[in-house]
């Protein structure tokens, strides 16, 4: 786990906090993809329960990174089970690969983006049968404030600036 100055921390809590995620979270859990500034397409999936792990989180956020939170169900937690794989197959054949990944620990998310049914079965061969697995297409900057909310955080010295992610 990365050290955050706690500068830098007020302000994601003071932007999370004015986005009304704790809001939504009540309602349900949210799915976080964090796109890293500057991290040439490099990106972070948290699992978002509550306020408690919406704070762990904050703790882990890059300054200037873009911060989606999908509460739609578009990044769905299933079983891994034969008709999820044919689903993943499908969006992998749709759209050119799949996020497909699992829990790490309490908000970490390993994700994969397996472009066919060779790289899901290496994924498979990394998961227990019938482990929960979080699955769908890779989602745009969603920003409705209901299904999706999508934030900028400031770089370090508190200053939004369009970066590429």
């Amino acid at each position: 786990m990365k050290t955050t100055p706690a500068s830098f921390l007020s302000v994601v809590r003071s932007t999370l906090e004015s986005a009304s995620l704790i809001a939504l979270l009540a309602k349900g859990h949210a799915i976080v993809l964090e796109r890293i500034a500057c991290g040439a397409g490099a990106t972070r999936w948290y699992f978002c329960r509550d306020a408690h792990a919406l704070e762990a989180i904050a703790g882990e956020l890059s300054p200037g990174s873009v911060v989606s939170f999908y509460f739609d169900e578009r990044i769905r937690k299933v079983a891994l089970s034969p008709s999820v794989r044919s689903e993943i197959e499908r969006t992998s054949a749709r759209d050119g690969d799949s996020v497909v990944g699992v829990l790490e620990d309490e908000i970490h998310i390993r994700v994969d983006f397996p472009g066919g049914p060779r790289d899901l079965d290496e994924f498979a061969s990394r998961v227990s049968p019938g482990a929960a697995v979080f699955t769908g297409a890779f989602p745009a900057r969603d920003n409705d404030g209901i299904g999706a909310v999508t934030i900028t955080l400031p770089d370090a010295d508190g200053i939004v600036r369009a970066h590429p992610h």
